[in-house]
């Protein structure tokens, strides 16, 4: 198999209720290359928030799930965040959101496990915490990519391989939005969690 570069790209988020912010994650990885991240004027507008400059991991935490010290060893590769699945782990943001809408764009095989988790806390197993966000067509309980994992099971779809995949994902109090390249997948309600960091998940042989 020839060497892949999977990996989150274009971070933003967008929050609600608390003065309008917003997340980006960023364009391709070939502009990413170029130029940092940056926000689109509509963006800007519209109230987003880059929360990955392109450059490094500055504002993002990387932390240990079930095998430490080990945290993922992530990187930023070619203007991307990176996890070349050497060790299992997780990147979480530091910064605390509620209600918000969150765009990224993340690439992979199509194989490949991994996962955005969405107001977890970074003490513990984010995925109790809070929920994990599936990117994963494999799951045998059917919680497959763009479902929330143990809580709202997602429309069945399959991940562009080794290509990038766009999510657009809005959490508003107990509503939860997924959209995966253009196409809403999961639109349902649970009220487990309320606040929390934004993370990304590193499973241990799988890069992204």
């Amino acid at each position: 198999m020839k060497d892949q570069k999977p990996l989150f790209n274009r971070v933003t988020v967008k929050q609600f209720l608390i003065a309008g912010l917003g997340l980006c994650i960023a364009a391709s990885a070939a502009a990413a290359a170029q130029k940092p991240n940056k926000l689109t004027h509509k963006e800007a507008a519209e109230g987003y928030q880059l929360l990955f400059n392109g450059k490094n991991l500055d504002g993002w935490e990387p932390l240990t799930t079930f095998t430490p010290p080990a945290t993922g060893d992530w990187s930023v590769v070619d203007g991307a965040i990176t996890c070349p699945g050497t060790t299992s782990g997780w990147l979480a943001n530091n910064n605390t959101f509620s209600n918000f809408e969150l765009r990224l764009q993340f690439r992979g095989a199509e194989t490949t496990n991994s996962g955005v988790f969405l107001r977890s806390s970074k003490e513990g197993q984010p995925h109790v915490t809070g929920y994990e966000l599936q990117i994963w067509d494999y799951n045998k309980a059917g919680y497959s990519t763009g479902s929330l994992v143990g809580s709202l099971k997602a429309q069945a779809v399959k991940l562009l391989d080794n290509q990038w995949n766009d999510y657009d994902i809005t959490a508003d109090g107990d509503h939860y939005v997924v959209i995966l390249n253009g196409k809403t997948i999961l639109d349902g309600h649970d009220s487990k969690h309320t606040q929390g960091v934004i993370g990304f998940q590193c499973q241990k042989s799988n890069k992204i």
